[in-house]
């Protein structure tokens, strides 16, 4: 019944024959919010390679990052206050929080602060989705009170609050991203207790970093037709160092699996979504 559902549902390439080496399908990592989808095609060198589209959500900040960003915001509050005591960037504070809150026309507050949008009809579009945005959820101009609150008052206490709204935001707000790669394989048939494809990899850069990911056949399956993946990675080199200050030591050597049948449904209680590079 699974290996029926599995072609149903395209989780495999073929239907008609288990290959001996993974061809096509969606894993999802089991200690992390991510999935992969790859495609593998066995070259004439007895070298599998495979394809691979990694897809990750994450928060964007945690909790305990909170007390560093407050240090850091200490540090730099003397020189911040030189911008806060300039009536000019006050006033286009004023401007963007009056017009997101509606108190403001956009139209009269472009026209009072011509600099304010290089493109005043794209400008137009974007504060109108915010004001959409704010009447929806009004913690989205936390971030602008607190400017506008430093205009006012230029405290250490009112500079620390507009930190601790940037801090809350991106606690509710989860990262997308979507990272191609590829790798080539080799099988290696003393691995474990019934062989695997290897990564074939040489060391790189300076902590000596090889590739140790596999894939191996999933032989609780009936079918034969599903693998997982193995995500892992060892520094050959780890007194060296990625850059100062910075240890080779500390490159993540953890193994993390994917697998075909245990997907992930988390609540990550996300009421902002950024995609993100990495």
């Amino acid at each position: 019944m699974r290996s029926l559902l599995a072609c149903l549902f395209g989780l495999v390439a073929s239907c008609s024959l288990a290959a001996d080496y993974p061809t096509t399908g969606m894993l999802y990592n089991q200690q992390e919010d991510s999935s992969l989808t790859y495609n593998c095609i066995m070259q004439q060198s007895q070298r599998l390679r495979c394809e691979f589209i990694q897809t990750a959500v994450r928060k964007k900040a945690k909790a305990a990052d909170l007390e560093k960003k407050l240090d850091e915001a200490r540090k730099n509050y003397p020189s911040a206050m030189k911008e806060f005591s300039d009536p000019k960037e006050c006033n286009m504070v004023g401007a963007w929080l009056g017009m997101a809150t509606g108190q403001i026309s956009i139209d009269a507050a472009l026209a009072r602060n011509p600099g304010i949008a290089t493109d005043a009809a794209k400008f137009k579009e974007g504060m109108i989705r915010l004001q959409e945005d704010a009447k929806a959820n009004p913690s989205v101009l936390d971030t602008f009170r607190a400017l506008a609150g430093m205009c006012d008052h230029p405290t250490e206490e009112n500079f620390l609050k507009i930190t601790k709204a940037d801090h809350d935001k991106d606690l509710r707000t989860c990262q997308v991203s979507s990272n191609p790669f590829a790798q080539e394989f080799v099988w290696v048939s003393d691995f474990g207790n019934a062989g695997a494809w290897v990564v074939s990899s040489q060391p790189e850069g300076p902590c000596g970093v090889v590739q140790l990911s596999r894939f191996e056949k999933d032989h609780a399956e009936s079918s034969g037709l599903f693998w997982r993946y193995t995500a892992r990675k060892a520094a050959t080199n780890p007194s060296g160092t990625v850059m100062p200050g910075l240890s080779c030591s500390a490159v993540d050597q953890g193994e993390y699996v994917y697998d075909w049948k245990e997907s992930r449904s988390d609540h990550m209680q996300c009421e902002f979504v950024e995609f993100s590079p990495i």
